[in-house]
């Protein structure tokens, strides 16, 4: 008797962008996501051909969002971006449209292939670090948002990655500035031990009697 095969099925949402690449958006388990997904390593070949995209784990950082997911009821919606190939398998709902719908998606089932390492239907394009401290994390089940987009095509997935990962990173003064007022919300353990430095920067600069005020 044959094994059955490995898939995760999945209600999703799908539309179309670009030159009619299928793109779909649901929510998964976290630590389903390295299952499903390679991270493509940017490296040469034999012949100096640049291969894949993504840059080494950052291990601290992996570390530090893998302590903030262990600490029970947290909101992570940031969403995954992964490409996937076009073995994956989209099965629309049947059934009338709401009243009012501007038919921008359609509702459906998606089901997702589970290969091994190396081999597997999709690659991480944004969402690196996150996907691996979902990995390690004890919360297992927690539903995370994936967006996908079906193309095998390294240069898209390239591109792509180099648009998701262009914009600058907050300024260290804004982040600053933020963490004082984010009263009864976890955090990660690198950022948790700068809230007492920032309030106190804070205070200084309000206080009018403080050399420091602005």
């Amino acid at each position: 008797m044959a094994k059955a095969k490995k898939e995760i099925v999945i209600r999703a949402l799908h539309t179309k962008q670009g030159e009619g690449l299928d793109v779909y958006a649901f929510f998964i388990k976290g630590a389903d996501i390295v299952k499903v997904a390679d991270i493509s390593r940017v490296e040469r070949d034999e012949s100096d051909t640049l291969k894949g995209f993504q840059r080494p784990e950052i291990r601290n950082h992996v570390k530090g969002i893998a302590e903030y997911l262990n600490q029970g009821d947290i909101l992570f919606p940031n969403a995954i971006i992964l490409a996937m190939s076009p073995h994956v398998r989209f099965v629309a709902s049947r059934g009338t449209k709401p009243e009012g719908d501007e038919g921008i998606a359609q509702a459906g089932t998606l089901t997702i292939p589970i290969y091994e390492e190396g081999r597997r239907v999709a690659w991480i394009v944004d969402g690196q670090q996150r996907s691996l401290a979902l990995a390690q994390s004890s919360n297992k089940s927690l539903p995370v948002p994936v967006v996908g987009f079906v193309s095998d095509s390294l240069e898209i997935q390239r591109e792509q990655f180099i648009l998701v990962n262009k914009a600058k990173p907050l300024p260290t003064r804004l982040i600053n500035e933020l963490l004082p007022e984010t009263r009864g919300v976890l955090l990660p353990r690198e950022l948790s031990a700068r809230k007492v430095p920032s309030e106190i920067c804070n205070l200084l600069n309000r206080d009018n009697e403080s050399p420091f005020s602005n």
